[in-house]
């Protein structure tokens, strides 16, 4: 039973709880668990440490404990993860947004700005954090794609609490089998790109996330092969795709969009300096 005479000792014990059952960070999953059960900024919880909870808040709190504890992320618990500064709802039907994937879209917004970019394609959108964030920070239209329904109606539903739901058309499509022979400036994609092999290495918390948004066939390349194969027809000439990369195969992944005619821009890496954003132009 956890000590709960006030918040800061139910912060402690809660920390101690997550410590006992391996949760790396265990400091801050307690207290981003805890301001979501008091719906409130993890900011105002610091003003609050003499205060308590509810009887109803602590048994939803134990349960949110309780789940953390058997390893399923902090955003599954909550519903709800940070993207580009914005709040994007999530559950197990989509991918967890990752910080890494930020690099992607402060990339795509500088080639906006740069060259006055006004129609975007996100294929596998997901959660629609990178359709959503891209239509935030720019005057663009977006067209976003997910082969699964329940993603796409995540995805419209953080449009709509983004405030970007006008510039932003979902559509259900596999790959580029919905979309209308229409010309895009930009195609962006953060597709599977895990291999059978991959997958079997994953940390416990990867295995809640859908395992058809992390993992392709054909080595972890069949995506960016359906992408490299198809975008000619919907690339306008002056065009450019920006993908996420599988930092393991980025130079396979590189020569197969050459092998259709594509040209390398640029490579990004991540934060651990790992190849992350492929840039590349209609050749």
């Amino acid at each position: 039973m956890l000590n709960a005479s006030n918040i800061f000792t139910l912060l402690k014990t809660s920390e101690e709880f997550l410590t006992l059952h391996n949760i790396k960070e265990a400091k801050l999953d307690a207290e981003v668990l805890l301001c979501s059960v008091l719906n409130i900024k993890r900011s105002k919880l610091f003003t609050m440490r003499s205060d308590s909870l509810t009887q109803i808040q602590l048994k939803q709190y134990e349960k949110y404990l309780e789940r953390r504890s058997h390893r399923e992320p902090v955003a599954y618990i909550s519903g709800k993860s940070e993207f580009m500064g914005l709040e994007f709802n999530v559950n197990s039907n989509v991918l967890i947004p990752r910080q890494e994937t930020e690099l992607l879209v402060e990339e795509v917004n500088n080639q906006i700005k740069i060259n006055n970019y006004k129609d975007i394609l996100d294929m596998c959108t997901g959660s629609g954090c990178i359709a959503v964030s891209v239509a935030f920070s720019n005057d663009v239209f977006v067209t976003a794609i997910d082969i699964s329904k329940a993603a796409v109606d995540i995805a419209a539903n953080n449009a709509v609490i983004n405030k970007v739901i006008s510039r932003i058309e979902f559509l259900i499509s596999d790959m580029f089998d919905n979309i209308n022979k229409k010309k895009f400036d930009i195609i962006i994609s953060n597709p599977p790109y895990i291999t059978r092999e991959e997958f079997k290495t994953l940390e416990q918390e990867l295995l809640f996330e859908p395992k058809n948004a992390l993992v392709a066939e054909d080595d972890g390349l069949f995506f960016y092969n359906k992408i490299a194969e198809n975008s000619k027809e919907y690339l306008n000439n002056n065009g450019i795709i920006v993908v996420e990369l599988n930092s393991n195969m980025s130079q396979k992944i590189v020569e197969l969009f050459e092998k259709y005619g594509f040209v390398k821009i640029k490579i990004i890496k991540d934060y651990a300096n790992l190849d992350r954003v492929l840039v590349l132009k209609n050749g």
